[in-house]
């Protein structure tokens, strides 16, 4: 089919187009067989344009001068992309002026090709801007009809604890995590360039952590807390963040199948960071009124870049969209407070916050466990965190949480190792040498006598 110039005065209300329909900046407007609905009128006719144009990519736009095409193996990290950058499926990977990314590079290379637009970059800005707040509203009205609450099971009989042998040792439990974090980072890859992605890549992610949940619940935060993690990345961050909130979506008592919902909604949730320039995103300088605009407005862009997922179940992407938002009213893009927040947001928000406290920063080291979970604590108790999600973070990750370093009553160095939910400051520990190397059983100090051995005080390192 040949490419086909269409008016926006001419689109009608619950009009569909064969082919996608691309603004004349070059950036996909609309999905073949999506039905037109007033929000989308609303929004390309705000955009000020007359034309759009109706083709199977952007490699069609190309004899229309909308786009050029460019060679995306000559770009390069730091490089600053004059004209933008395109993916073949209409997503806007790079702004005018906007330096290239790493991220950028493999979104490129997922989508095959790369394009150059003739617009500017205000007028890109001002489509994606438009057409977010358009799903926005859809959203916003189907939401009317979901329930946004969770409700928790009498017995949460889908967790059976296994032996603690058969939970991964050291280097398989790292592998394991690079394995998950390296399939996210090759379908995120996708989801940036705009290629559609069918949403059961993401759940196979989800359905093998909640196995392993199901039967290691004391020692599942281990895949989050006791792995090294990566400064500003995103895909890593997804992980980390995915793992706490099914962690806390099980204490919560919740169902296996709103855990892996939790799951799925915590590798897609800030997905519109990447949309967000490393210098923003790292927050290591003083941020323009501007900046922070496009700061509270990631968590919009998340929904348009959730259109390149089949099938996302409508309380993800609400999830999504509030993950920002606080108890107290203080957060964004709505300032919304308490039970107007769905139930799954309020847990990613939790998640969100403490793994962004205990990742490495540019301008920062990571802060102490104990001390993470000190600072979140004080967040729910000022009202800008949901108390149960917290409470129920503790009981997943301890009170000195999975991963840290403590010191014993006896003076040696530990490792935590498991959780106790019964006994928060009584977790099961790892002595350690004085050279922060392994030496003897593990001790569950829930078990030792009160008196006879417990923790002192959260430490930095192994020879701490």
């Amino acid at each position: 089919m040949a490419i086909e110039r269409v008016r926006i005065s001419s689109i009608t209300l619950g009009q569909t187009f064969s082919n996608s329909l691309f603004s004349i900046s070059g950036q996909k407007l609309l999905n073949a067989g999506v039905s037109v609905t007033q929000h989308h009128l609303d929004a390309m006719r705000r955009c000020g344009e007359f034309e759009a144009f109706v083709a199977e990519s952007v490699d069609e736009l190309v004899e229309q001068n909308v786009v050029d095409r460019i060679d995306g193996s000559k770009l390069k990290i730091g490089q600053t992309a004059r004209g933008g950058v395109l993916s073949s499926a209409g997503q806007v990977l790079v702004e005018p002026g906007q330096k290239i990314e790493q991220h950028h590079l493999e979104a490129v290379a997922a989508g095959g090709k790369a394009y150059s637009s003739r617009e500017g970059a205000q007028t890109q800005r001002r489509e994606r801007v438009l057409l977010s707040d358009a799903l926005v509203g859809e959203l916003e009205q189907q939401s009317r009809s979901l329930e946004i609450r969770v409700f928790p099971e009498e017995k949460c009989e889908w967790i059976k604890p296994a032996d603690a042998a058969l939970w991964p040792q050291r280097a398989a439990l790292l592998e394991l995590r690079s394995r998950c974090v390296e399939t996210l980072r090759q379908l995120l890859a996708r989801v940036e360039a705009g290629v559609v992605v069918p949403i059961e890549a993401f759940q196979a992610v989800a359905d093998e952590l909640v196995q392993k949940l199901s039967e290691h619940p004391t020692r599942f935060t281990q895949l989050a807390l006791l792995c090294p993690r990566r400064e500003d990345y995103l895909p890593d961050h997804a992980f980390t963040v995915a793992v706490l909130a099914m962690a806390t979506a099980a204490n919560l008592k919740w169902s296996r199948e709103h855990v892996r919902m939790i799951g799925l909604a915590g590798f897609l949730f800030d997905l519109g960071m990447l949309l967000v320039p490393e210098r923003i995103r790292t927050g290591a300088s003083q941020l323009s009124d501007i900046d922070r605009s496009r700061v509270h407005r990631h968590p919009i862009f998340t929904l348009a870049m959730m259109q390149s997922v089949q099938t996302v179940p409508p309380l993800i992407r609400l999830a999504a969209l509030q993950h920002q938002e606080r108890e107290n009213g203080g957060g964004y893009p709505k300032s919304m407070r308490k039970d107007m927040i769905c139930d799954y947001a309020r847990v990613l928000a939790v998640a969100d916050t403490y793994a962004a406290i205990t990742e490495p920063r540019t301008y920062r080291h990571p802060k102490l466990p104990y001390v993470a979970m000190e600072e979140t604590l004080r967040a729910a108790s000022t009202m800008v965190l949901w108390k149960p999600a917290v409470r129920a973070l503790i009981q997943a990750a301890g009170l000195f949480p999975v991963g840290s370093y403590v010191k014993l009553s006896d003076g040696r160095a530990a490792h935590v190792i498991a959780s106790n939910p019964l006994s928060l400051d009584r977790p099961t520990v790892q002595p350690l040498s004085a050279e922060g190397s392994p030496r003897g059983e593990l001790v569950d100090l829930s078990k030792c006598a009160p008196g006879e051995l417990g923790v002192v005080r959260s430490i930095a390192s192994a020879v701490g």
